[in-house]
């Protein structure tokens, strides 16, 4: 700030002068920089809403809880580290499923991570190839799921002959392929089909089987009597799928962020949280 005088310290003029001269002296605080660039000028990060089911689903989520546990999930601690990495403040919130694909939808938050779905891509953004379809190469993760079955009863004769094959899956699940012949048995939850499979009642269920390109299982399948059939019947990618609204707005940081995610992947952290406490 500049400060009006009219005798400085040290400063003598004659008696005619100081009455027509009024001398300028810059007047500043201790400490402070006589000039701080513009540039200089802290900027909030952008700030990245993300909704993510309030259920355990390991390994990418952990606990049955809207609240954020100190160990969330290979999924969150990922985006976490990516999230930093391209300058992006990441806020998480926890909510039942369809209601984050509806706020998603609203644009009342950012981004979840689901597989692609024709019926979702009118509200959402995701990386893509030139030819328009979802860039696998650039997704958060990767599963690989396996027909279970128990040990005495081997499907692979049953599969190869065409001969009817019943199969558990709860109820909702997206559809994926299946082997010729197969009849669809409906269960209310993951836990309840593999009880089917055990019971007799059906020949194979679905399960994870693979992680990021790595043979894996949940621990407490180790407990029953099922085998798993390699390789895996169906592979989905996990993308990172945003607003609209988040896009347009960032469409240069939501690049990065898409890019970084493959880099940041890591495979034994995933495996890891296989084995988090029931």
């Amino acid at each position: 700030m500049l400060c009006l005088n009219e005798k400085p310290i040290g400063f003598h003029l004659s008696t005619a002068l100081k009455s027509a001269v009024l001398v300028l002296v810059i007047c500043q605080p201790l400490g402070a920089d006589v000039l701080k660039p513009a540039t200089e000028a802290i900027t909030a990060q952008p700030v990245l809403t993300f909704c993510y089911e309030d259920k355990q689903l390991l390994p990418y989520y952990t606990e049955n809880s809207r609240d954020i546990p100190p160990q969330p999930g290979a999924t969150i601690e990922h985006l976490k580290l990516a999230a930093e990495q391209v300058g992006i403040t990441l806020k998480l919130m926890r909510m039942p499923w369809l209601r984050c694909l509806q706020q998603l939808e609203a644009n009342s938050v950012d981004a979840l991570v689901a597989a692609y779905d024709e019926d979702r891509a009118h509200y959402t953004q995701y990386p893509t190839l030139s030819d328009g379809s979802a860039d696998p190469g650039r997704a958060i993760n990767q599963l690989g799921l396996c027909l279970a079955h128990r040990f005495d009863n081997p499907i692979g004769k049953k599969i190869q002959t065409k001969q009817q094959l019943t199969v558990s899956r709860p109820l909702g699940y997206k559809p994926i392929p299946f082997p010729e012949n197969t009849v669809l048995v409906g269960a209310q939850s993951p836990d309840n089909a593999l009880d089917l499979v055990i019971n007799g009642r059906v020949d194979a269920t679905t399960v994870l089987c693979q992680l990021n390109g790595v043979d894996a299982r949940e621990r407490h399948l180790n407990l029953l009597p099922l085998q798993l059939m390699y390789p895996p019947l169906h592979q989905s990618f996990g993308y990172l799928m945003l607003s609209k609204a988040f896009y347009h707005q960032h469409q240069q940081l939501s690049e990065q962020l898409w890019q970084v995610l493959p880099q940041t992947l890591n495979k034994l952290r995933y495996l890891e949280y296989l084995n988090y406490p029931d």
